[in-house]
Order: C-alpha cells, then sequence, then structure tokens
C-alpha cells in the first residue's frame, strides 16, 4: 500500500484565524471594515464570525504567548473591493497595493494589512 492511501486527507478547513495582540482593537477594525457579526466569543481571548458563504473567521489572542508575529492568507470574497481597499486606512490598517484589473474579464483584489499587520485580501471578482 502506497503512503498516499494511508495518509490523512483533509476534508476542508473549519476555520481560518488570525492572531492578535489587541482583542478590542482588531475586532472593530474587521467588524466595521466587513460588517461582521460575531456568532461565538470567549471572554478576551476569541471570537468567531460566520460568513454567508458558510465558512468562519476567527481572531484569537494567547494571553499566555510573549511573543506576536503577524499571520496572513486569509482573501475575503467582497462586492466592491476598491471601495472597502479605500477603508482600510480610515480603520488603522495599511493598504498595501492593487493586483489585477478585472478589465479582462478576470477577477482583482486589494491587498492589505490589519492593524496587528496580518497580511489579508479584499477579492472581487468580475
Amino acid at each position: 500500500m502506497s503512503t498516499s492511501e494511508t495518509a490523512p486527507k483533509a476534508r476542508g478547513f473549519d476555520f481560518v484565524i488570525i492572531q492578535t495582540r489587541d482583542m478590542k482593537k482588531l475586532r472593530s477594525f474587521y467588524e466595521s471594515l466587513l460588517n461582521l457579526k460575531a456568532t461565538v466569543e470567549y471572554q478576551d481571548f476569541y471570537v468567531e464570525y460566520d460568513l454567508s458563504d458558510g465558512n468562519t473567521f476567527a481572531i484569537g489572542r494567547d494571553p499566555s504567548s510573549t511573543e506576536f508575529l503577524p499571520t496572513g492568507g486569509i482573501v475575503f470574497a467582497v462586492d466592491s473591493a476598491e471601495e472597502l481597499g479605500k477603508r482600510v486606512t480610515e480603520l488603522g490598517g495599511t493598504y498595501v497595493k492593487r493586483f489585477g484589473t478585472g478589465e479582462s474579464g478576470a477577477c482583482f483584489s486589494e491587498w492589505c494589512k490589519d492593524p496587528d499587520g496580518n497580511v489579508f485580501g479584499l477579492h472581487q471578482r468580475t
């Protein structure tokens, strides 16, 4: 039997989580930018947001950690990436750059950093 036949296979993902140093500040950023409403909260250490496509986005804070490293990799599907990209700096984040133009019928993204330096994208299909 080959290794690939016996290796565990992921069925998908349960949620995407980013880390924060300041739960209140980061919650406010994402809730304001994306109009999110918390569906699960655990004290000031963890919060989940169920998205309309069935996926879950979470923010977590490890109170025992002495080191913080920004993460990245989540790209949100949105109706107006350019409009939301402009709001990022107003809410305390950093706008990085636009990728793609949408002119060819393809998609484009606004790449940003949240107030903790976590990289994220705002993706719009055309």
